[in-house]
């Protein structure tokens, strides 16, 4: 059982990439248990979760001044259970304040609350009866619901594609002049006021009571707001702690701003430290902690001190040695940033006249990963159903005996069944990140974010074209087929899963052939006829994948040299093996040389001098994702800084142990 409301309400990420969120929008009480407006809903609470497929979410029921009624995400799972209603829903990856609210999420900062429209409420004492969900909210002051305007029902609404005009029966004018018309439905007008200790009580004024004309309806949401705001600064006062009396600085050291933004959501949570100025705690501890008090400071005060004071150099209110000594301990980090002033990380593109055009390098094409069968994973682990065994076919004499209609196990057509199988797919995660300072950005030649954002995005790319090549998840020391004289270190990526190299060498060697000298013809027919028959035979659907030096000595192979042997496809005239016995040939730079003896890669570089030839066949092989590349910038204006994080998650799966093979000891 959940201790407290706000642990049922409270919004949880769901996913590494913190864009499905969820948590108990709806917590089930009675009449001993209320909410925080003396009102309750029970398991008997009419809900219509089947009202539509998906419902919108606010954020604060769309009353913050800067998000509005523009939804944030959808709501695609509502289940309940015996505490109550649970939530999952997809944030909207492309809204503005996406940033925002995830980091609120992550700090544990906001909570669930349901919407409906006053006209559909229906409610005996305190039980809440009929409660058409509309809505749902990510709201800091959670644990109570909400009635919510029809304009931003019908904003939101038309926003999915949804059509509201059910739900919302309003006349054409907003001053009905009938009887016979129904009135329009006042919006609710909700005053909310601390009662200390973080509690929150609501008063609902009824319907009837709410002034008619829209002029006043406004006047008092403008009322409503305003003693919102003043209870919530109240009650943040009354959260803080006490600080003991100490001596502060002179009053010419002005106390540590911080400087409002519009483009995002801010929740201020107290601490026993909030009133303090970066000045203040540097003197607390100076104080405490000096002249052998012996007083030792939590984490939490080194780790506000530091953020304080780096926000007080930057404002100029404090010279930079104030936040040395926090660098030196390790509070704050020096040179983790690409910048203008670091040689090989920023300082080569800020210089005094250059072309206003970065140089690429030329890069080989990514084909690895082109050449599997690509599959989206919609849960991890997903599992694929697969073929296995064939029933058996039996020789059967001829059926003489009316005994013999009897299923018994003298029917002369023994019984035989077809086999199953499968195939769990576990997604696993690469990834890389960044950070380089304004001042680069604003001061290179070239653009730096759209350059940073395509460079990272291809080394993505040729990592996952490395692991579905090279992939070996073994660790203990001289196993790797990458490293088979060394231990892999932490994080190396292909450790991610096994690829097509450690299941030729180590899974099922049977489907590995060691050239031993010069590639030639009857070697590579050779390998591909270690595949099952049924794959040998369709050249099609079959590809050689090779390493660089394996490509220039296919290309001296006579048998595909000249015209007279070739014709027009002659490697003397195009200069490129295109197929051969009519499998195509795709040449990567992510297949490095092996050692001549076993095909593994040794930690020193001269033994690696022989080549390798990967034949794949490609129906029977899978790279599942359960997230494509992405890349996500953001821009963290308390550091001044951009950060750039890609990631992707997939792994490799092979349906038996007869789809690929390899030929490798090749001389180059």
């Amino acid at each position: 059982m959940l201790d407290t409301l706000s642990d049922v309400m409270s919004v949880k990420s769901l996913s590494d990439d913190g864009l499905r969120v969820g948590g108990y929008l709806i917590a089930f009480g009675d009449a001993a248990h209320p909410d925080l407006t003396g009102e309750y809903f029970t398991p008997r609470t009419d809900l219509c979760l089947d009202l539509f497929p998906i419902r919108p979410i606010f954020y604060d029921h769309g009353l913050d001044t800067s998000i509005k009624a523009a939804p944030v995400g959808v709501i695609d799972t509502l289940r309940a259970d015996e505490i109550g209603v649970w939530c999952e829903a997809q944030l909207d990856r492309h809204h503005r304040y996406l940033g925002a609210i995830q980091r609120l999420v992550a700090r544990g900062a906001l909570g669930w609350s349901s919407g409906s429209l006053p006209h559909l409420v229906q409610k005996s004492g305190g039980e809440i009866i009929h409660w058409p969900l509309i809505e749902a909210s990510l709201t800091p002051t959670p644990a109570q619901p909400y009635h919510t305007t029809v304009g931003a029902v019908k904003s939101a609404y038309g926003a999915l594609g949804l059509d509201a005009a059910a739900l919302i029966p309003i006349p054409d004018s907003p001053h009905p002049q009938s009887k016979d018309l129904p009135h329009p439905q006042p919006l609710s007008v909700i005053t909310e006021r601390g009662v200390g200790g973080g509690v929150w009580e609501r008063e609902s004024m009824p319907p009837e009571s709410v002034p008619y004309s829209q002029e006043d309806i406004a006047l008092d949401e403008i009322k409503t707001l305003t003693q919102t705001v003043s209870t919530l600064t109240e009650a943040v006062k009354s959260l803080q702690i006490a600080a003991m009396p100490i001596k502060r600085l002179p009053a010419s050291v002005p106390a540590d701003p911080i400087a409002a933004r519009t483009d995002q959501i801010s929740v201020t949570r107290a601490t026993k430290y909030s009133e303090l100025s970066a000045a203040d705690m540097s003197f607390l501890y100076e104080l405490m902690a000096g002249a052998g008090r012996g007083w030792q400071p939590e984490s939490a005060f080194l780790r506000e001190l530091a953020d304080k004071s780096v926000k007080a150099v930057g404002a100029g209110q404090l010279p930079y040695e104030a936040i040395k000594g926090l660098a030196a301990r390790g509070y704050l980090k020096a040179n983790e940033l690409d910048n203008t002033a670091q040689t090989g990380f920023g300082a080569e593109w800020v210089p005094d006249s250059w072309r206003a055009e970065l140089w690429l390098r030329v890069r080989q094409d990514n084909i690895v990963a082109p050449l599997f069968e690509m599959l989206d994973m919609p849960t991890n682990p997903y599992e694929l159903p697969i073929e296995s065994t064939d029933p058996i076919v039996y020789f059967v004499p001829e059926t003489t005996d009316q005994v013999q209609m009897v299923l018994t196990g003298g029917n002369p057509i023994p019984e035989s069944k077809i086999a199953s199988n499968k195939i769990t797919l576990r997604a696993q995660k690469l990834a890389l990140r960044m950070a380089w300072s304004s001042e680069l950005n604003e001061d290179a030649l070239i653009p730096i974010v759209a350059n940073y954002r395509r460079q990272s995005i291809r080394a993505m790319q040729n990592a996952i074209d490395n692991v579905l090549l090279n992939g070996d998840v073994a660790t203990a020391a001289n196993t790797n087929v990458n490293l088979i004289d060394g231990t892999p270190g932490t994080g190396t990526k292909y450790l991610a899963f096994n690829g097509l190299r450690k299941y030729c060498l180590v899974t099922n060697p049977a489907q590995s052939l060691n050239a031993g000298g010069p590639v030639t013809l009857p070697l590579l027919r050779k390998t591909r006829f270690l595949l099952n028959g049924a794959y040998a035979l369709r050249p099609r659907d079959l590809a050689w994948i090779v390493d660089d030096l394996t490509y220039a000595k296919l290309l001296s192979m006579p048998e595909f040299a000249t015209m007279d042997k070739a014709g027009a496809a002659a490697t003397n005239l195009s200069g490129q093996v295109g197929v051969i016995d009519g499998v195509p040939v795709f040449a990567t730079a992510e297949l490095g040389l092996s050692q001549a003896a076993d095909g593994k890669i040794s930690a020193t570089p001269a033994n690696n001098t022989r080549g390798t030839a990967v034949l794949l066949f490609r129906p029977l092989a899978y790279a599942g994702y359960k997230r494509q590349i992405m890349a996500n910038l953001e821009f963290i204006s308390y550091a001044d800084i951009f950060h750039l994080v890609v990631t992707a998650r997939l792994t490799m799966a092979m349906q038996d142990n007869m789809s690929s093979a390899m030929l490798f000891g090749i001389s180059v």
